[in-house]
């Protein structure tokens, strides 16, 4: 063995020896309800905040509760809103909690939009503030209202689609600072039914710049896909008080079947990135990678490419019947920004499946159906900011449940300095050990439990978690059949 090979393996050695996790976990708490959702959001002062809902949506009758940095419970109340509406976000903010609640104004016959501070003890500050209105014709209540702030919490961006009076669609930007006086407050009329109009990401840069990706149906569309799309990229310059349109698909000739869109506020850019097959082929097996100069307002880098097939092969390694492999069923779930100008792309394998089976009702079989919920495979590739793929992984396992919509299955990706984290129950249910994944920039992976099921009776929600440092996460669990909070520090 070369002393430069035995060099690059000690190396590899060293680098996981010093890639430790420790993991903390809180007390656990019985449920009054199984069936609450949760919602890490944030921490501070070395207290963790979290919401708890009947749904997924987060609109109505929720719980706000504050936890020790021991991960102990300190304070459980209802959210404490003197306006009724529905929350539409809450924010932790430099020290203060930001409850945002859409609300019927019936002396105007309006939507307002309000914003409500509170301490971190849940105490009120001031009164709620309108932020901004629409007629209430305008309103559509099965559209979120998307609010989130910048990268350096300096402000805070708020869109939302509402409907135009010939029944298109309008999108609506508005930004604030942390004091929420507004910077600014848009409507752009889109010349599309409002009910074919998608968002699929929204996002705004330091320095103010915001972003929406919106796709629409391809009118007169004659080939053999299904509810076939042309995808745009909307950047709004509030400096110059311009919008402009980017047509993320251009010439190419390719159909779109998943992308999803990463700011760069480092190199001032914004990268869209996907999936896609061939016009003529409905396999998905090819990359694309779209950069913008945010300064510039130019496109900055464009390339599509064929995925090789010796990392298609990998998708099939595991399979006991031989198949055409493709990236068919494949989501983006977390795209992760190079120093470079470059992509860490993670996208996993979704399906749903329906089950016939057979019961018994007083000696007389009934037959129903069950939907299986399957998440598999996990695919990581490295962009280069040439377009060109410096490294591919797949990450091999199988999570299927029936009924809970995968509760316990999917991912938990945390990106360190170093590496990426990924963490997963190797089963989609509450008896599993407890997976890390983990690869650092080069390509270089290692797989190992770090919770077993022998030892801890536990398992990770993979929708309830938050990144809330460089090198650390919090995680909602269920330990002992009972729930908890889970910290992991890298």
């Amino acid at each position: 063995m070369s002393i430069s090979k035995l060099f690059s393996i000690l190396f590899v050695l060293c680098s996981f020896q010093i890639n430790a996790q420790q993991i903390e976990w809180g007390n656990p708490q019985k449920l009054k309800q199984k069936n609450l959702y949760n919602q890490i959001i944030g921490e501070s002062g070395g207290n963790i905040f979290l919401l708890r809902g009947k749904d997924q949506d987060f609109r109505n009758d929720l719980i706000i509760e504050k936890y020790k940095n021991t991960l102990a419970l300190d304070i459980s109340i209802p959210l404490p809103l003197t306006v009724n509406g529905s929350v539409e976000r809450v924010l932790l903010l430099r020290d203060e909690l930001f409850v945002f609640i859409s609300a019927k104004n019936t002396v105007k016959n309006q939507i307002d939009l309000l914003a409500q501070k509170m301490d971190l003890n849940f105490k009120p500050i001031g009164n709620p503030q309108v932020l901004c209105s629409m007629p209430e014709s305008a309103f559509l209540e099965k559209r979120n209202i998307q609010i989130k702030p910048n990268a350096n919490k300096s402000l805070i961006g708020i869109m939302f689609i509402s409907l135009a009076d010939n029944g298109k669609g309008n999108l609506n930007l508005y930004q604030y600072d942390m004091n929420l006086q507004q910077r600014f407050g848009k409507q752009f009329h889109l010349d599309e039914e409002e009910k074919g109009v998608f968002t699929s990401a929204f996002d705004l840069s330091n320095s103010g710049e915001t972003f929406v990706m919106i796709d629409y149906p391809i009118k007169d569309y004659k080939g053999e896909r299904e509810d076939p799309r042309k995808f745009f990229l909307y950047v709004y310059y509030p400096t110059t008080d311009k919008i402009l349109e980017y047509d993320i698909q251009a010439k190419d000739s390719f159909s779109i079947d998943e992308l999803g869109m990463c700011l760069n506020n480092y190199n001032q850019t914004i990268s869209v990135t996907g999936l896609y097959s061939e016009s003529a082929k409905i396999e998905t097996k090819g990359y694309f990678y779209r950069r913008y100069n945010f300064i510039s307002s130019n496109l900055e880098f464009s390339s599509s490419n064929l995925f090789d097939e010796f990392f298609l092969n990998k998708l099939s390694s595991a399979k006991i019947e031989k198949f055409n492999p493709d990236l068919n069923d494949f989501y983006i779930r977390k795209i992760v920004p190079r120093s470079d100008g470059g992509l860490v792309v993670l996208a996993e394998k979704f399906f749903q499946t329906r089950q016939t089976y057979t019961y018994y009702v007083n000696n007389f079989p009934q037959t129903s159906t069950r939907i299986v919920y399957n998440f598999d495979e996990t695919a990581i590739y490295s962009i280069n900011p040439d377009g060109k793929i410096q490294f591919n992984e797949v990450i091999k396992k199988h999570q299927s449940s029936v009924g809970d919509g995968g509760y316990f299955s999917s991912i938990i990706s945390i990106p360190t300095l170093d590496y990426i984290q990924v963490l997963y129950n190797n089963e989609g249910n509450e008896q599993t050990d407890i997976t890390l994944y983990s690869m650092n920039y080069e390509g270089i992976s290692q797989n190992k439990i770090v919770v077993k099921s022998s030892n801890t009776n536990a398992a990770i929600i993979p929708t309830e978690y938050k990144q809330i440092s460089a090198n650390s996460g919090i995680i909602c669990a269920i330990r002992d059949k009972r729930f908890t909070l889970m910290r992991i520090t890298f």
